[in-house]
């Protein structure tokens, strides 16, 4: 995610190979030559020995900032080709979008997230659409570019196929699925009201502060909106790009397989667990209501109900318990937040941010989330879900002082108000500095300096 103005960039988002190794032969129903993954439906040859499945979840890694660049380079390896402890471990590592906008940066990173875990699934984000070289006119055919990457290296783009992780043998009571779900963000997703500004405040609409409405390229909007508009009602372009975007994940029937292996695993009574992930937002609980955020109409570009959409048919076929067998997670990336929360779907929806290295000087709190605590070198990922414990981050009682995320432990304790639309003192403070007229910046300046994050406490102080 990113702003125009480097001024505001700074603080939008606060508030705002087919590496099959020996333990995997097919663990996914994926051919071992690279080649064959996408078509390769049917196969159903997972010769599993039981061993454990970790998944790894990081989203964020914004790979052209140095800092990140080494945290990717020095995460631990999990793979068991390098001969780590766990040797009895696949693992998996799941990269939620914003790796980088430039291919040659998408290929480093895959290739190093390859060497450390056993098998990487990608969707991608605003970031790698971005069209910055004159060569590239067109986002959606960088989507193509990016997918014929990720095949090439053997990083997944499609849904874990067959009979999920776990393989087909009738001992393994436990299937876990996988599944990317490439999306777009749509302003329709915004159903709440906006905030009040304070005189002589203009805060700017998402056209002038995102970057994405300069340097993505959608040459063929103007088409979609005649294929796609069956009804009278007007749409927003944003929206006509997030169903074309939504499209590609119909591609050779996969999601359909998927949701059909899915609901058989579920009629023969394994325990299924599925881990479904986006980059953008499903749900506008997963974001700070508008008075929290430094720009308070990001929400406008953050997330898709044409997402959720997608994700509520995988969660229609599990019938999910508060505490039963199944469990649906669902990871998501972009506001650069740290988050862990079950919403009332009994869904976990799960974020785990690399963000950029200003942000963890500035508002570390809100970045955390439970063990993944830091983008210091050496660090790993978010350990998402293990299979030893079937426990998914923060579910598991043993995990003492388990954090759920800064926001994600704001909303358990409060309820979502949005009739409430006046400004948190810290964005009131932000607001009127970066957008106030020129009498009021002149008054901003004989007050103390709140550059510190926005934070719910009494003084939205880090």
């Amino acid at each position: 995610m990113a702003l125009s103005s480097p001024r505001c960039a700074a603080h939008a988002n606060a508030a705002s190979n087919t590496k099959l190794t020996k333990r995997s032969p097919n663990v996914m129903g994926a051919s071992s030559n690279p080649k064959v993954t996408h078509h390769n439906h049917h196969s159903h040859h997972h010769h599993h020995r039981e061993g454990n499945i970790k998944v790894f979840l990081i989203s964020d890694i914004h790979f052209d900032a140095k800092e990140n660049e080494r945290f990717i380079e020095q995460m631990p390896s999990s793979s068991n080709s390098n001969n780590n402890k766990d040797d009895d471990c696949y693992s998996i590592l799941i990269i939620a979008g914003d790796v980088a906008e430039k291919l040659s940066d998408l290929e480093r990173c895959f290739r190093t997230c390859l060497k450390k875990f056993d098998c990487v699934f990608y969707t991608f984000g605003n970031h790698d659409l971005w069209c910055a070289s004159k060569e590239e006119k067109c986002s959606l055919e960088k989507i193509q570019s990016v997918f014929k990457l990720c095949e090439r290296l053997g990083v997944k783009t499609d849904p874990s196929s067959g009979e999920g992780i776990g393989g087909p043998n009738d001992d393994a009571k436990r299937r876990v699925f996988i599944a990317p779900v490439h999306s777009w963000y749509e302003r329709e997703f915004d159903t709440e009201e906006e905030v009040e500004a304070p005189e002589g405040v203009n805060i700017p609409g998402v056209e002038r502060v995102m970057t994405d409405y300069r340097l993505c390229k959608w040459p063929k909007l103007d088409a979609w909106k005649k294929e796609i508009t069956k009804t009278t009602t007007i749409k927003s372009d944003d929206y006509y790009i997030s169903k074309k975007i939504d499209a590609l994940n119909d591609a050779d029937g996969k999601f359909e397989r998927f949701l059909e292996n899915v609901k058989r695993a579920k009629e023969e009574g394994k325990d299924v667990t599925v881990i479904t992930f986006s980059h953008f937002l499903p749900r506008i609980e997963l974001i700070p209501e508008k008075r929290f955020l430094l720009y308070p109409k990001l929400t406008q570009a953050v997330g898709s109900n044409i997402l959720n959409e997608r994700i509520e048919r995988v969660t229609e076929i599990l019938h999910l318990e508060k505490s039963g067998k199944d469990s649906h997670t669902h990871a998501f990336g972009h506001t650069h937040f740290g988050w862990n929360l079950v919403l009332e779907n009994n869904v976990r929806y799960v974020q785990a941010a690399l963000a950029t290295p200003k942000e963890w000087v500035r508002r570390p709190r809100s970045l955390v989330v439970g063990e993944f605590f830091s983008n210091a070198p050496g660090n790993s990922p978010l350990l998402l879900y293990d299979s030893r414990t079937n426990a998914f981050s923060g579910s598991s009682s043993n995990i003492k002082e388990y954090n759920p995320g800064l926001w994600a432990k704001y909303y358990e304790e409060n309820a979502r108000d949005p009739s409430n639309k006046t400004l948190a003192p810290w964005v009131l403070s932000y607001v009127s500095r970066v957008w106030g007229s020129r009498e009021l910046k002149k008054s901003m300046m004989m007050t103390s300096n709140t550059d510190a994050s926005p934070l719910p406490g009494k003084s939205g102080q880090v």
